[in-house]
């Protein structure tokens, strides 16, 4: 675990110095332009702080105003003062601005490690001049993401080669032999491959299967239709009624009914 860990920092370190040597290219040739802000990083105790970028313009006009009033007389060097103090109160804060932003790019281009101590301070912005994107503020911007976004990721840096004498040989007065040539074997020979066998033979298709045919059924011939019905004979003595008779036989007692049905 502590070897994947020590391996992740080396990597995280070498990713680190190629963002930063982006950074210090950057603020060189003016594509990054760096922005102060004398209130949070103007102090004392602060790694771009210096006290004589506030006393050295005052000592410097105060001197040439008694150099003046020395020479010139009282008139003429409280003039000289008045206009030196005027100086000093109106334009003494850009010359702090300029000398402060100066040493905050010098101490930036050192390292990385100046970068992060300067970073968590903050008090200073970097901006990409023509992007029209915001700028990248400290403490809360993060400048890593800054420098990928506007100039690609970030190349690990080289190693550093120690600066140790090399042992130089001496050079060799005879040339070196030619090594010899080899010459690879040549190939072996391959036998020819063995003829395809012959195709087998074709056989004659078999002959067709011979259906036999069953004899034709024999339909017996359908019975003769029935006879004709014949009615039984009337019995004798029986006469079928006329019309009209009907109510004779009924009228007449001596005669049998003819409605009787006779057996």
């Amino acid at each position: 675990m502590s070897r994947l860990i020590e391996d992740w920092r080396d990597r995280k370190g070498h990713e680190d110095d190629g963002l930063h040597e982006k950074l210090r290219v950057g603020l060189e040739v003016g594509r990054i332009q760096l922005y102060t802000d004398a209130r949070m990083i103007d102090f004392d105790g602060s790694p771009v702080h210096c006290h004589w970028d506030h006393l050295l313009p005052l000592t410097g006009l105060m001197t040439l105003a008694l150099v003046i009033l020395l020479a010139g007389g009282l008139a003429l060097g409280i003039i000289a003062m008045t206009l030196f103090v005027m100086v000093y109160l109106l334009g003494n804060r850009y010359y702090v601005a300029w000398r402060l932003r100066t040493r905050t790019v010098a101490y930036l281009c050192q390292d990385v490690a100046h970068v992060q101590a300067l970073w968590r301070l903050g008090g200073i912005a970097l901006v990409v001049p023509g992007t029209g994107e915001p700028p990248c503020v400290a403490p809360k911007g993060d400048w890593r993401k800054f420098i990928r976004r506007h100039f690609g990721e970030a190349v690990p840096a080289p190693e550093r080669i120690p600066l140790v004498p090399v042992p130089v040989s001496t050079p060799v007065s005879a040339p070196p032999s030619p090594e010899p040539e080899v010459i690879p074997p040549p190939p072996p020979v391959q036998p020819p491959p063995p003829p395809p066998p012959p195709p087998p033979p074709v056989q004659p298709p078999p002959p067709p299967p011979v259906i036999e045919m069953a004899p034709p059924r024999v339909v017996p011939p359908p019975p003769p239709p029935p006879a004709d019905v014949v009615e039984p004979p009337e019995p004798a003595g029986y006469e079928s009624p006329r019309p009209g008779a009907r109510w004779d036989s009924i009228l007449d007692d001596e005669k049998p009914p003819r409605d009787e049905v006779l057996p």
